[in-house]
């Protein structure tokens, strides 16, 4: 069955949050200017919502980090153009060496962790970088920032939804979705049918 927009109904899912949720991030909350870099933490249905609306906002540099090597190569196939896995290596040590010690423009925290919260702040550029937390860590998890990280200009902030309004933010991702920028079928791992 088709959506009258134009969209398969097996995929009308994924506008009901994972990409209003990853996509508007990017797309209400970061804004991201031109060459700007960003480090999505966490490549689920949210994380890779992001790093498609990334790839629509043709950041050079999109970089996925998860602790899952399959979720990654799915990261990659849709635009990352740096993959990590944090149980291998650094991923801070990493994003310095990709940013050339700068850190990234923006960050997206789409785990659920308090940790991966920190590492997401700790991971932006100084004077101006901006982390976004979409997760949803355990209800008695705290995080700990430093803030002279605050005073030198790191931002961070929370994010409900990716400040969607349906009415304007669905049909702008089925016309995505309609030109090949939104490839929603290559971020379905499994359809469950209707009886389970």
């Amino acid at each position: 069955m088709i959506l009258e927009e134009g969209i398969p109904m097996d995929l009308a899912a994924l506008l009901g949050c994972a990409v209003p949720t990853g996509a508007g991030i990017v797309f209400n909350s970061l804004c991201p200017k031109l060459g700007s870099s960003i480090a999505i933490f966490g490549v689920g249905g949210i994380g890779l919502s992001a790093i498609l609306g990334a790839k629509i906002y043709e950041c050079p540099k999109i970089i996925a980090i998860d602790i899952d090597n399959k979720k990654l190569a799915v990261a990659k196939e849709l635009g990352a153009t740096d993959v990590i896995n944090s149980c291998e290596e650094d991923p801070i040590q990493k994003i310095n060496k990709i940013t050339d010690g700068c850190g990234v423009d923006y960050s997206i925290e789409a785990a659920g962790k308090a940790k991966v919260i920190e590492l997401a702040f700790e991971s932006v550029k100084y004077n101006g970088g901006s982390c976004v937390i979409a997760g949803h860590p355990g209800f008695k998890e705290r995080i700990q920032l430093d803030p002279f990280d605050l005073i030198r200009g790191k931002q961070i902030k929370g994010s409900w939804g990716g400040e969607c309004d349906p009415d304007r933010d669905i049909p702008k991702y089925i016309k995505y979705f309609e030109n090949g920028k939104l490839p929603l079928r290559k971020m379905v791992s499994r359809v469950y049918p209707l009886e389970e």
